[in-house]
């Protein structure tokens, strides 16, 4: 797993002292890409790999939507479409559906390979970043045509990409070289404040647009409150390196969770300042993607590296296998 990374998912602030539990009867989609899976059977026909979903409301089974034995690493859900514009990154090329996963197409040509990371712009469904192996790339038609957009990039190794939720012309991209920030819609790109190596994650907070956190491959999660400027060490509880995995609970920011290279999850109430592990229920340690239930707090999914799915119910104390057996799952991503 090592070797494979190195190459290359409004707060409810208590005014009353009962909860609303209107918002957490919702029931959420859960999706989960796998890219790799280990329960093959001799004679019989390949697992399925690819895009799989499940409702929260759900146990352990997984429903497979997508094209057949595609390696899926990252995926997106369009805003504003009422789930039925999905994308899947993958590595020969994005895929995009436009039905809610009935159909799809692959939207880039034979030249964009090993697409890690696929990012729409929140504002205008007609804008999508992807992140690749050979560097980020940029459509204003809808997946039509693409742009290479690499120039000002010093490492063109990118596994994640994100476009700003509050500006249109910002976008940030994680690389092997450090976090780099665009201000003109990725035309060209500036080294931010980060002087580490080997970023593989980067997330925005939901409600401080300025407030950005990365894992990093050997140099652990660091938080920034002046959109990169300036970056803080997350050190206080923390006595791993490797971060994959980087979530805001969206309720409440102050609560973040992380993962990564034989981890287990951490867990911060303070915004970053100060981490514990939760590790109770879980029989895999390494750890991709984590996502938190817009719709309930305290329901985390954990995506585990040849371990499957995990699933808390309890803000993290506890954890329970929720499926996807022995998959290495990519990237996980819940919209209600």
């Amino acid at each position: 797993m090592k070797t494979l990374i190195n190459r290359i998912t409004v707060p409810l602030i208590a005014l009353l002292t009962m909860p609303d539990v209107s918002v957490f009867a919702q029931t959420s989609t859960v999706y989960a890409t796998v890219i790799a899976t280990k329960l093959f059977v001799v004679g019989a026909a390949n697992p399925q790999v690819g895009l799989f979903y499940q409702g929260t409301a759900d146990d352990t089974v997984w429903q497979h939507l997508g094209p057949n034995n595609v390696r899926a690493s990252g995926m997106a859900v369009a805003p504003s479409t009422k789930r039925n514009t999905l994308y899947i990154a993958a590595g020969n090329g994005l895929h995009k559906s436009t039905d809610g996963g009935k159909s799809w197409r692959v939207t880039t040509g034979w030249e964009i390979t090993e697409v890690l990371w696929a990012s729409p712009d929140p504002r205008d469904s007609n804008v999508v970043y992807i992140a690749t192996a050979y560097g980020i790339y940029k459509t204003t038609d809808g997946c039509k045509t693409w742009k290479q957009m690499n120039a000002g990039l010093t490492s063109t190794f990118t596994p994640c990409v994100i476009a700003d939720y509050s500006n249109p012309s910002i976008v940030y991209c994680a690389t092997e070289d450090g976090v780099f920030g665009s201000t003109n819609g990725a035309s060209s790109w500036q080294r931010l404040g980060l002087s580490v190596s080997n970023t593989r994650i980067i997330v925005q907070h939901p409600t401080e647009p300025g407030t950005l956190a990365v894992g990093t491959e050997n140099n652990g999660i660091y938080i920034s409150h002046n959109s990169g400027k300036w970056w803080t060490r997350c050190e206080a509880g923390v006595d791993h390196l490797t971060f994959y995995a980087i979530a805001f609970d969206p309720n409440n920011p102050d609560v973040m969770y992380a993962g990564g290279y034989v981890t287990g999850v951490y867990k911060s109430v303070d915004a970053g300042k100060s981490w514990k592990r939760q590790n109770d229920g879980l029989t895999s340690l390494s750890f991709h993607s984590l996502a938190v239930d817009p719709a309930n707090s305290n329901r985390i999914y954990a995506a585990a590296i040849w371990g499957g799915v995990f699933k808390s119910d309890n803000g993290g104390t506890t954890w329970r296998k929720a499926g996807l057996g022995e998959s290495e799952v990519w990237t996980l991503v819940i919209r209600p």
